[in-house]
């Protein structure tokens, strides 16, 4: 039977029995996240067009829209960072510690803008306006959109030997 806990919990500590988490689960779940980001956008889309674009807040709360794009800008930079720290890291390591860091550096950024992204959705959701809450939300999106792994890298590692 199909033990789906398997890959997370290890009844050991030692690090060399642990299982990796497959690269079709590390995909899905990317996938998931993009998804809940697409869908509360949309969903934050359709609340305001039944208000006649009035934020929830009633009146707009400015110190938002600076949040919004400071934790957007900033998270950007952590995740691109984090991608890339995490993606060295793991090149250098032996199995099967590589597996487990490859996995945090793919689904460790598209976590950080997320929450960036969905606050984003909640100040656009508050406020009303779109400038700049709808476009943080849709640049956060779009980032996480193009780092959801496509091509396992040890797949095609092994096809070049």
């Amino acid at each position: 039977m199909f033990n789906p806990f398997q890959y997370v919990f290890s009844p050991s500590t030692d690090s060399q029995s642990a299982k990796p988490i497959p690269f079709a689960s590390q995909r899905m779940i990317c996938f998931a996240m993009v998804a809940g980001m697409t869908l509360f956008l949309l969903v934050a889309g359709v609340l305001l067009e039944s208000s006649d674009g009035v934020g929830l807040a009633g009146e707009p709360i400015g110190s938002l829209d600076t949040l919004c794009i400071l934790l957007g800008a900033a998270m950007t930079v952590g995740a691109i960072s984090s991608r890339v720290i995490l993606g060295r890291r793991a090149a250098s390591l032996e199995q099967p510690m590589r597996s487990r860091v490859q996995t945090s550096s793919r689904i460790i950024p598209i976590a950080m803008l997320e929450g960036a992204c969905l606050l984003a959705t909640v100040t656009w959701l508050l406020n009303g306006t779109a400038v700049p809450a709808l476009v943080v939300a849709c640049v956060m999106l779009s980032l996480a959109i193009a780092m959801v792994p496509i091509r396992d890298p040890e797949v095609e590692t092994l096809s070049n030997q």
